[in-house]
């Protein structure tokens, strides 16, 4: 049953394994990683299991990755002939705007479609030229889910971009529909940030998920990364309530001026020592929880 609950979306996500912390040069070194990583995640799935699931994100870590992501799944032997057939492509979020309007993020998979992804395989949400209504469009996304998404209804990578709210998807701070449970995909309306209306996955379908990567970068998000690797709190930082069977935040160093204490040092015992200089590229760092 579909309720709003914070306090049930904030506990499923302190039940889940922490995330963890990637620090790159830059946001596009942190993109080229993520794809590196989720290309090979996609290829063991189409092997182990027939088909592969990626929901793909907008923003800058959503431009980021779509530059790098078809030249990741062709070195990882996903190519036309030979896998590529079996990646279905999502949105974790979708504004409520024509099919050829500029803020629709799932322009930034025709990359991936030219790369060789069959359309069909690319499940888009309609928009208002194609249904009545957000809460329509909503319910005929949830149905396609049910009938092409995961068999498990666990997705194998989803890509999330971070607002410098601390938002992920279309799941802002205080609003109502964030801490929405009981139902995969939700409709968003009267959005703090344009377009108003929006389709959403729920937390429900980020915590199901084999595979979460966060990848931001720049100084404005600083705060956003304090907040997001930091005790779940999906009220006041939905991103830190985006967690999944195992969770990676790849970040640029500007980004990851925002890191909690613990981040990028060696925990020892209850507390942790941090390293004068800012964490080197590559390290793997254990946020607080």
């Amino acid at each position: 049953m579909t309720a709003v609950d914070a306090g049930s979306v904030n506990a499923a996500a302190a039940a889940l394994p922490a995330p963890t912390a990637v620090v790159h040069d830059t946001l596009a070194e942190a993109a080229a990683v993520a794809a590196a990583q989720t290309a090979r995640l996609l290829a063991d799935a189409v092997a182990d299991r027939g088909a592969a699931h990626l929901s793909l994100t907008g923003g800058s870590g959503g431009e980021a990755l779509a530059a790098a992501l078809p030249g990741a799944l062709a070195a990882a032997g996903l190519i036309p002939g030979a896998g590529l057939d079996r990646l279905h492509l999502w949105e974790g979020d979708e504004r409520f705007v024509a099919a050829d309007d500029a803020d629709r993020n799932d322009l930034l998979a025709a990359g991936l479609v030219s790369a060789g992804v069959p359309e069909a395989n690319v499940h888009r949400l309609r928009g208002p030229e194609q249904i009545e209504s957000v809460d329509a469009s909503a319910a005929a996304l949830a149905e396609e889910l049910r009938e092409h998404g995961p068999a498990d209804g666990r997705f194998d990578v989803i890509h999330l971009g971070l607002g410098p709210d601390a938002h992920v998807c279309s799941l802002f701070p205080a609003h109502p529909a964030a801490p929405t449970t009981g139902t995969d995909v939700i409709a968003v309306h009267d959005s703090p940030k344009p377009p108003p209306e929006r389709v959403s996955f729920s937390f429900d379908v980020l915590h199901r998920a084999r595979h979460v990567m966060v990848v931001a970068g720049g100084a404005g998000k600083a705060t956003a990364v304090a907040m997001g690797l930091g005790a779940p709190d999906v009220v006041a930082a939905p991103a830190s309530c985006a967690r999944g069977e195992v969770t990676v935040w790849h970040l640029d160093r500007a980004a990851a001026a925002g890191m909690p204490s613990c981040a990028g040092a060696r925990r020892v015992g209850s507390a942790c020592r941090r390293p004068q200089s800012p964490p080197p590229t590559g390290v793997t760092a254990t946020p607080v929880d």
